[in-house]
C-alpha cells in the first residue's frame, strides 16, 4: 500500500525532476516538485489512464471515463468533447498536433482548437499511440494492431499476432518496443517485426526508456524487465503489486508506479518504494 494514496496508479509524466505528474483511479492525480508529493484536485472522480503535454500549463490526461482533461498549471479541467469511448492513450507532436485513442477502434486528433475524431479504419480496440515529427504516428491494441498515420489516414500494417499491445514507445521510425499480454515485447524497425523472447507468460503493462540503450518493460507482479542488447533480463523490482506506467527523465531517475498506491524510484542502481 502506497504511503500517498490507496488507489490503484495508472499513468506518470513529468517535464523535469521536480515536475512529475501521476493519474490514478478515484480522481487521483499527485504531483511532486522535487521536493515532496501533493494530492491534486482533479475536480471528478475519473480514471486517468495516461498523461502527455508540451509544459507544466499545458498537460493532458485521458480517462477510463471517456474524458480528456486539461491542467492549465492551476486547475484541471474536463475538454468540452462529445462523449467518447474509454480512453486508454495519448500523444502529440506539438500543442496543437495531439492524438488520444480509445476501444472500439478510435482515435481522436487536437488541432489546437477542438478535438475530432480521425477515421483509424478498425473496430479493435487501440491501448496505446506514439510518434515523432520526422517518423510519424504509430498506434497498437488489441488483436495484434498496429497502425500508422499516412496522409492524415491510419493504415492497419500486416502483423500476424493475437497478443493485446497495451503500449508503444520508441526512438524514431526505425526503432520501436511494443509490449502486452503474455509476455510480448516487440521491436519494430518501421519494416519487420522482431519478436523478443521474454521468458515469461506475464503480461506487460508499458514499455519506456530514456534513451535507445536503456529500455524498461513492467507489468504484472512488479515484474520489470530491462533490455541488455538483444536480451531482456529481470531486475529485482522489491514488490510483487502490478505496475502500470513508467516515466523518467534519465537514467538515474526514473518512476514505475502501479497498483494500491505503489511508487518506485530508480536512481540508476536500484529500485524502491517513494515514501
Amino acid at each position: 500500500m502506497g504511503a500517498l494514496t490507496e488507489s490503484h496508479l495508472l499513468s506518470v509524466f513529468g517535464f523535469a525532476e521536480d515536475d512529475i505528474f501521476i493519474g490514478g483511479t478515484d480522481g487521483t492525480i499527485l504531483h511532486y516538485n522535487g521536493k515532496e508529493w501533493s494530492k491534486m484536485d482533479s475536480g471528478g472522480r475519473w480514471n486517468m489512464k495516461r498523461m502527455w503535454g508540451t509544459a507544466h500549463d499545458n498537460l493532458y490526461g485521458v480517462c477510463t471515463d471517456g474524458k480528456i482533461l486539461h491542467y492549465n498549471g492551476s486547475k484541471w479541467v474536463p475538454e468540452d468533447t462529445e462523449n467518447f469511448p474509454p480512453m486508454s492513450g495519448i500523444w502529440g507532436l506539438a500543442a496543437d498536433d495531439i492524438y488520444a485513442c480509445c476501444r472500439l477502434g478510435k482515435i481522436a486528433r487536437y488541432d489546437g482548437t477542438r478535438w475530432k475524431y480521425m477515421a483509424s479504419n478498425s473496430s479493435t480496440d487501440v491501448a496505446s499511440i506514439w510518434g515523432t515529427k520526422e517518423g510519424g504516428m504509430y498506434a497498437v491494441g488489441f488483436d495484434g494492431l498496429v497502425l500508422r498515420l499516412v496522409d492524415d489516414q491510419w493504415q492497419r500494417l500486416t502483423f500476424n499476432s493475437n497478443a493485446e499491445l497495451y503500449s508503444i514507445y520508441g526512438f524514431g521510425s526505425d526503432r520501436m518496443y511494443f509490449c502486452g499480454s503474455d509476455g510480448t515485447l516487440i521491436q519494430f524497425n518501421g519494416a519487420d517485426f522482431k519478436e523478443m523472447p521474454s521468458q515469461t507468460m506475464d503480461f506487460f503493462l508499458d514499455v519506456w526508456g530514456p534513451n535507445e540503450d536503456f529500455i524498461f518493460a513492467v507489468g504484472d507482479e512488479g515484474r520489470i524487465m530491462l533490455l541488455d542488447g538483444d536480451q531482456w533480463t529481470r531486475i529485482e523490482s522489491n514488490t510483487e503489486e502490478f505496475l502500470t506506467a513508467i516515466w523518467g527523465t534519465s537514467e538515474d531517475n526514473m518512476y514505475a508506479v502501479g497498483d494500491n498506491g505503489l511508487i518506485l524510484h530508480f536512481n540508476g542502481d536500484d529500485w524502491q518504494k517513494v515514501g
